[in-house]
This record gives C-alpha cells, sequence and structure tokens, in this order.
C-alpha cells in the first residue's frame, strides 16, 4: 500500500509543482508588464515635458532681424488649428515685429506637465523674457504663463494649442 500511495503522491507533486511554476510565471509577466508600462508612461512624460517647454521658448523667442528663422521653428512645432493660426497670423505680425525692432529672449523657462498620455499632453510653462523695442531703452522682463496642448506626431511632440493663462 505504501507504493502505491507514492506513485500517487509523485504526478500529484509534479502538478502542483506544474501549476505553481505556472502562476509564478504568470504573476512575473504581468508584474514586468506592470513595470515596462510605467517606464514608458514616466519616458513619454519626460519626453512631453521637454518638447513643451522648448515649444514655449520658441514661441516667445523672437528677434526683428531673425524673424524667419524665429517663426519657422514655431511652424516646424505646432500642428493643427494652432498651426494654421499662427501661420495666418505671421503677415501681421512681421511688420509690427520688425517696425519696432522686437528682440525677446528667454531668461528662464519652467515646465509642468499637467496630464497626457503616451500621444498626448498638456504642460503648463512659465516664462521671464526680457523684452527690447523702439520704445524702450532697456529690457523690459515680460511674464508668461503658457498652457500647450501637445500632440505626438511620428517621433516628436507638436503644439496643437497654445493659450495664455492667469
Amino acid at each position: 500500500m505504501t507504493t502505491t500511495t507514492r506513485r500517487r503522491t509523485g504526478p500529484a507533486l509534479w502538478a502542483v509543482a506544474l501549476i505553481l511554476a505556472l502562476a509564478a510565471t504568470t504573476v512575473a509577466a504581468t508584474l514586468g508588464r506592470t513595470a515596462w508600462e510605467r517606464t514608458q508612461a514616466g519616458a513619454a512624460r519626460a519626453e512631453a515635458l521637454a518638447a513643451g517647454r522648448q515649444l514655449a521658448v520658441n514661441f516667445v523667442t523672437l528677434d526683428a532681424s531673425t524673424f524667419a528663422a524665429d517663426t519657422g521653428r514655431v511652424v516646424a512645432g505646432a500642428t493643427g488649428e494652432f498651426k494654421e493660426q499662427y501661420e495666418g497670423a505671421l503677415d501681421e505680425l512681421k511688420p509690427v515685429v520688425e517696425g519696432n525692432k522686437t528682440v525677446s529672449t528667454v531668461e528662464r523657462a519652467e515646465a509642468a506637465y499637467v496630464s497626457g498620455d503616451s500621444d498626448s499632453a498638456v504642460v503648463l510653462v512659465g516664462l521671464v523674457a526680457p523684452t527690447t523695442n523702439t520704445a524702450t531703452e532697456e529690457p523690459e522682463k515680460k511674464t508668461y504663463r503658457i498652457r500647450l496642448d501637445l500632440e505626438k506626431a511620428g517621433d516628436s511632440w507638436k503644439v496643437s494649442s497654445l493659450d495664455f493663462v492667469s
């Protein structure tokens, strides 16, 4: 009788070991996938935050002598309705900027990630921008708070909406 019990116990132990191994593999795979998703989400947040900051800096940086290059960077980083509106305003903006010899640089830029996923994000950017023109002898430090809605386009983030916030 002891021999019969051992034969039944042997296959039963193998079955339990197999079930435990499958359960452990399932748990490890689930935890691994969750960790991978967190890493991907963190990378998307970091990319969107850096892109939003740079796109806001591009938007505020403007020099009458390099108007085409400065506005070209904004257009290159824009998409959708924002791109259309910005491009539509350039013909009116150019004579004002060039006539006033406007120069706006960014001294400081701070950005915060508000929300998003792997394809879209909302970023807030605060900027301090010393600005000169024909009406000012010394640079006037202007401050801006900008909300950017971003969309992933291929490997880069683009602004789909830009709003000044108070």
